[in-house]
C-alpha cells in the first residue's frame, strides 16, 4: 500500500510554537488586567452618583461576548467589560479597545485597502 505524504492544511490549524503561545497567552493577560482597571476607574468615577432609592446608579454588568483581535502576534481573545447605568445616560466605552475593533493598528498598516 503506497503512503500517503500529503499533509492538508485548510487555513484553520495553527503552528504549535511555545514562544508565540506564551507571548499570546501572556498579551491576553495583561490586556485583561488593563480592561479589569479601566473598568474599575470608571466606576470609581461614578461612585458618589446614587439614585432616589439609595442604591448605586452605575453598576458592573459583566462581559460583551469574546472577541478575538488580530495582533503581530495573532489572534488574541478578549472579553471586554461591561457596566449599566440604571438611568441609561452613561455608557462604558473602553479606550484600549474601541467598539468593532478587530486589528491593531500595526496590522492595519501592513494589510493597505483593508479597513
Amino acid at each position: 500500500m503506497k503512503e500517503d505524504k500529503v499533509v492538508s492544511f485548510d487555513g484553520r490549524e495553527e503552528t504549535r510554537d511555545l514562544l508565540t503561545d506564551t507571548l499570546r497567552t501572556g498579551a491576553q493577560r495583561l490586556l485583561a488586567s488593563a480592561l479589569e482597571l479601566e473598568i474599575e476607574e470608571f466606576l470609581e468615577s461614578y461612585s458618589a452618583d446614587r439614585l432616589a432609592s439609595g442604591q448605586q446608579r452605575i453598576v458592573r454588568n459583566g462581559h460583551l461576548p469574546e472577541r478575538e483581535v488580530q495582533t503581530g502576534i495573532g489572534g488574541i481573545a478578549v472579553k471586554v467589560p461591561r457596566a449599566r447605568d440604571r438611568e441609561g445616560e452613561v455608557k462604558f466605552k473602553s479606550t484600549l479597545l474601541p467598539p468593532y475593533l478587530k486589528r491593531t493598528k500595526s496590522i492595519e498598516e501592513l494589510l493597505p485597502g483593508c479597513t
